[in-house]
């Protein structure tokens, strides 16, 4: 279980995990988004308006350490999940695409999350979403990858994992799920159905 600690000093505990893919133009005043080498290790600090990053970058068989200290706008990657008190981690990042690891707290996050990445990004895809029982250790968790689906599923996908459909007990129903996508009952069990067609169905048991 992972805890971040909102402004007032309170900490709530994060049960989203998500990774996401992001491909953006270049910018010339983010070391990722100009990235023509493999990116295997980012530091930041936004401190002021002011971000400061330390980015391990390997060409080949050589690495080495580049600094870039930057102002903030509203283009700024870090930014963007800052706003939603979510902590990016960048897992690779190359010429073409960004991974980003981050945690989140609700499910409500998601949706503006992503709206507030394709202001920076030229393409945005949430690739999994892994969802953690609040009353467990950490071990109780379900897993999707997203990567395979079309649109219209990893949308039913994302909203019934992260609502608890797939935990025992379930949390939500489909009546429920499907009166929040706004869809009839029949046309969400179609689109899980071909989610669970296509994934390992081991995930949901």
């Amino acid at each position: 279980m992972v805890s971040s600690e909102k402004r007032g000093g309170r900490p709530t505990e994060q049960t989203l995990q998500l990774l996401f893919e992001l491909e953006f133009s270049a910018n010339e005043s983010c070391l990722l988004s100009e990235a023509d080498s493999e990116v295997r290790d980012v530091h930041y600090q936004v401190c002021d308006g002011t971000c400061y990053a330390e980015v391990t970058v390997t060409d080949d068989d050589d690495a080495h350490v580049v600094h870039s200290t930057t102002d903030v706008d509203d283009s700024c990657l870090c930014l963007a999940f800052s706003e939603f008190d979510c902590v990016p981690r960048v897992q690779y990042a190359d010429e073409d695409v960004v991974v980003v690891e981050t945690y989140a707290s609700d499910r409500s996050v998601i949706s503006d999350l992503v709206a507030r990445l394709n202001e920076v990004a030229d393409r945005v895809s949430l690739r999994r979403l892994t969802a953690r029982s609040p009353e467990s250790c950490g071990d109780q968790t379900t897993t999707i990858d997203l990567s395979h689906l079309t649109e219209k599923q990893r949308t039913a996908a994302t909203l019934a994992v992260s609502s608890g459909y797939y935990r025992t007990p379930r949390e939500t129903s489909l009546d429920e799920l499907a009166d929040e996508l706004g869809i009839s009952k029949s046309a969400l069990s179609q689109r899980l159905s071909a989610v669970e067609a296509k994934l390992a169905t081991a995930v949901f048991d």
